[in-house]
């Protein structure tokens, strides 16, 4: 597994946890995009601005082929499925950002089907999370897909589950009661961080 880098080490990249304080993303969304990153399942960040690169870096930063996490333009998922596989993944998770960088839509990209005919059906994305404005936070919908990515990695759909709420919990930790020091938080998530999918 690659070593995850610190802020310190790499130009002051913000961590996950730093997105949380700042209220970028909350600690559920970050627990399942660290899963979805330390697993090789890709996630792509876009943003109408620039600002997506910095909180590409933090989820780069729990990968352990940090090459699966990209990021590129775009304000709402249509933007991102018009463009061309090699800008975007063609499967895993796409984060949408606002202008402030803040997290307004998660989607997860679902491969297509095989129906009985042997017809060949493309899937929309799943959502995975969307910003309630009214409520300034995150509404969760990534139960409706958890059968999908624990089948994807050969896992029970409960196991999958157990192990979101463990990231988020230890996450959720971290954003309260750790030290603002961005070697202290990257050395905790290093010494937490484990692969459910085998090589």
């Amino acid at each position: 597994m690659a070593p995850l880098r610190s802020p310190a080490m790499a130009d002051a990249q913000p961590t996950i946890v730093d997105l949380i304080r700042t209220k970028q993303l909350d600690a559920e969304l970050g627990g399942l995009l660290w899963f979805l990153a330390a697993n090789r399942i890709p996630v792509h960040v876009a943003s109408p601005v620039a600002g997506a690169s910095a909180v590409a870096g933090a989820i780069r930063q729990l990968a352990v082929e940090p090459g699966a996490v990209s990021d590129g333009p775009g304000s709402a998922i249509e933007d991102v499925l018009r463009q061309p596989v090699p800008l975007r993944p063609a499967s895993g998770a796409v984060v949408i950002l606002d202008e402030d960088a803040r997290v307004v839509a998660a989607h997860l990209l679902r491969p297509p089907l095989r129906d009985g005919a042997g017809h060949v059906r493309s899937q929309g994305p799943g959502v995975l999370a969307a910003r309630l404005e009214a409520e300034d936070r995150l509404e969760h919908f990534a139960w409706g897909v958890i059968p999908e990515i624990a089948a994807d990695l050969d896992r029970k759909g409960g196991d999958v589950e157990a192990e979101l709420a463990e990231r988020a919990d230890m996450l959720g930790t971290l954003t309260a009661s750790a030290p603002q020091d961005p070697d202290a938080t990257a050395l905790a998530l290093r010494a937490w961080t484990r692969p459910v999918r085998a090589s």
